[in-house]
Formats: structure tokens, C-alpha cells, sequence
């Protein structure tokens, strides 16, 4: 009773983590307005063929994961609103370079710039939102916080899919800038406590990677291996199995990641943490199974809910526990350790998926795999994830 009577007085929504999370909608806001958009861009603007295209498009993510382990540790290490600030901007101007370059490479490099700034702010804006955020409410804001992402890529893919049908791609470049700079204004006014000059301690591999969490990371990067077929293979799924409206796929999640954050995370923060993680890698695993296996309609955008409510749960539970382990000046890098599996797992499950794919000509085989794999992370989570939580977690940090 004492703990839920400190954490009613404690304000969660400051100033500082309203414009935080703000700031960090308009980002993914503006990444995920040009998402669908850029292949068709490629194709009409430079006829470019689906594998030169696939190259420039999945630097993005290369670019992001080149960068997760020094992000955590510029974060933890530098003045954290200049360098939240900074790549922010750059990450705004990477926007204007894709209508200035016009030659395949140079916008294969772009993109991996853009996917460098992009992890760089994104580890920023994170420890920045939990810097703010008081330790006995971390949960529940970790879960608001997210709801900023699940709202930018509930609305932004068909946003910029219907302003390029109507106006071009002159109108999604011009568009994310201006939301870019808004954010950056946002940014620019953030009320962020200055560091603590303490003497830095000796470069050792836990300034840029969280050992404490390998647990989580090794966990997170089975789910990502899930996810990442569903990101670039549903639609093509939906075909094969004769089903239309696939956009109500990813419409269905975030739907299911909306109400479960918004609902979760004061249970969280009430010590409910590692059973509502191991529910969620439970009913992931059977959402996987009714996608694999069963072939209506109905079941197929029943299983997209059941995926959005799971990582409703998974997602903040697994950044509290990195955040957890974590001393206070390693938030960056725990920050960046949760990311980083997700980013390792989300970009092998895509490769995978695509060469299980040509393999067998069709994608069951691939939600099938998708589904094994989660069984192992649900496996794993219950017998030594949640049980190397317990007994690590920092207690007050």
C-alpha cells in the first residue's frame, strides 16, 4: 500500500516527457510517412530493380545497427539534450537529400546515414523520457512513452500512401521536414538536467553493451526474428492465402499495442513485470500458431490483434528490465542493448524470411519458423530470462 500511495504523488506527466515523447512521434512520424513511399519512388524516379532497391532501402537498418552500441555509450557519456538535439537535426536534413542526390549510391549512403542518426537520437530521446520519468512510475511511463511509436506507425505508412497517391513525392519530403522541425523546436526547449561531472571510468565492453542483459537481449532478439517477416511479407502472405485488406493488418496491431501499453504499465511498476512479460510471450506464440496455421479471415486479423496485445506487454516489460539492471549512467547503453536485439532480430528474420520464401515459392513455411522461434523464446524467458531478473535487478536506480 505504501508503494502505490508514493507513486500516486509522484507526477509522471512533466513538461519534459510530454515534449520528449512529442518530439519522438514526429520523428517516427516522418520515417514512417516515407516508408511505403521510397520503393515506389526508387522505381517511378530512377527505375531502379527490386534489388537495387532492396539495397537502398535496408541500409536504413544497417546504418541503425552499425551505430546502437556507440549510441548507448555517446549517450551515457556526452551532454544528452546536445546530442539528442544534433542528431536529430541531421537526421532531419538526410530528407532533403533524397530529392537532391541522384545517382543509386549516394542515396544508398544517405540512407545509411539517415539509419545512423535515426539510432543515435532515438537511444537519445529514450534515456531522455526515462531520465525524467520518477523510478516508482518507470513502467507505466516506459509504456506511455511507446505509444508515441505505436501511434506514428498506426497512422504514418497510409498518411504518406494517400498524400503520394494525391500530390507526389514532393509534398512527403516537404511534409517531413516541416514535422522535423517542429520537433526539433521541441527539442531545442527540453528542460533536461545537466550531467554530473564524474571522471570517466575506463573503456570496458559495458559502456557499450549491457552484459548484465544479455538474457533480454538474446530473448528480444528471437521475438524481432518473428516480427520481421510481418513487416515485410504480410501483404504478399494475405495474397497467397486469398485475403484482402492486409493494411488492416498493421492497423490491428497497433491497435493492440495502443490499449495493452496504456493498460499495463501501472502493473508493471506494482511488481507485476516478469508475468506480464512471460503472458505476452505466451500469447505471441499462439498468435504466431493462428497465423501459420489458420487460413480465414477472421483468424488472420484476429492473429494481428493477438500480436499487438503480446508486444503491448513485451516491449516496455523488456526495456524496464534493461533499464533495471542498469547503474544510472549506463541508461544509454541499456537503452541501446534493448535496441539493439530488436534491430539484430527484426533484420535476420527478414533475410531469413526472404530466402525460406524463394525457397519453398510461398510463406507459411516462413510464420511457421516465426512461431518455433517463439516457442524457444517462451521457453527461454520463463526458465532464465525473468528468473536472471529477479535475482540482478537495481533496486531505486
Amino acid at each position: 500500500m505504501e508503494q502505490t500511495n508514493t507513486a500516486s504523488i509522484e507526477k509522471l506527466w512533466t513538461r519534459t516527457f510530454v515534449m520528449v515523447a512529442a518530439a519522438n512521434f514526429l520523428l517516427f512520424f516522418s520515417f514512417y510517412l516515407l516508408l511505403p513511399v521510397l520503393p515506389l519512388y526508387l522505381f517511378d524516379k530512377f527505375n531502379a530493380g527490386n534489388t537495387e532497391a532492396g539495397v537502398v532501402i535496408s541500409m536504413y537498418t544497417v546504418g541503425a545497427l552499425a551505430c546502437r552500441p556507440f549510441a548507448g555509450f555517446l549517450v551515457d557519456t556526452l551532454s544528452r539534450k546536445p546530442l539528442y538535439f544534433w542528431t536529430f537535426f541531421l537526421f532531419s536534413t538526410c530528407f532533403v537529400g533524397y530529392k537532391v542526390l541522384g545517382l543509386i549510391p549516394l542515396l544508398a549512403v544517405l540512407r545509411f546515414a539517415h539509419g545512423l542518426f535515426f539510432g543515435i537520437s532515438t537511444t537519445a530521446s529514450n534515456t531522455v523520457a526515462i531520465d525524467s520519468l520518477p523510478a516508482s512510475r518507470r513502467g507505466e511511463g516506459i509504456g506511455y512513452f511507446g505509444v508515441s511509436v505505436n501511434l506514428a506507425f498506426a497512422t504514418g505508412p497510409m498518411t504518406g500512401m494517400f498524400l503520394y497517391e494525391s500530390f507526389g513525392e514532393n509534398i512527403i519530403f516537404v511534409t517531413s521536414i516541416i514535422l522535423c522541425i517542429i520537433g526539433l523546436i521541441l527539442v531545442a526547449n527540453l528542460k533536461v538536467k545537466p550531467r554530473e561531472k564524474k571522471p570517466h571510468a575506463p573503456l570496458s565492453l559495458d559502456r557499450f553493451f549491457l552484459t548484465k542483459a544479455i538474457p533480454q537481449f538474446v530473448n528480444f532478439i528471437f521475438v524481432g526474428f518473428a516480427y520481421g517477416p510481418v513487416t515485410n511479407y504480410i501483404s504478399i502472405y494475405a495474397k497467397e492465402l486469398g485475403i484482402g485488406g492486409s493494411g488492416w493488418f498493421y492497423a490491428l496491431i497497433a491497435a493492440g499495442l495502443i490499449l495493452n501499453r496504456i493498460m499495463t504499465g501501472r502493473l508493471i511498476d506494482r511488481g507485476y513485470l516478469t508475468r506480464l512479460v512471460g503472458i505476452g510471450m505466451t500469447i505471441i506464440v499462439v498468435a504466431y500458431l493462428i497465423l501459420a496455421f489458420c487460413h480465414n479471415p477472421f483468424a488472420f486479423f484476429a492473429s494481428a490483434f493477438l500480436i499487438g496485445t503480446s508486444l503491448g506487454l513485451i516491449f516496455p516489460g523488456y526495456q524496464t528490465m534493461c533499464v533495471n539492471l542498469a547503474r544510472h549512467d549506463q541508461r544509454g547503453t541499456a537503452n541501446s542493448t534493448y535496441l539493439s536485439g530488436w534491430d539484430i532480430g527484426i533484420g535476420s528474420g527478414i533475410l531469413v524470411g526472404g530466402a525460406m520464401a524463394s525457397h519453398f515459392g510461398m510463406h507459411q513455411q516462413v510464420f511457421i519458423a516465426s512461431a518455433a522461434a517463439l516457442v524457444i523464446a517462451d521457453l527461454m524467458f520463463w526458465f532464465w530470462t525473468s528468473k536472471h531478473y529477479v535475482k540482478n535487478k537495481l533496486e531505486g536506480n
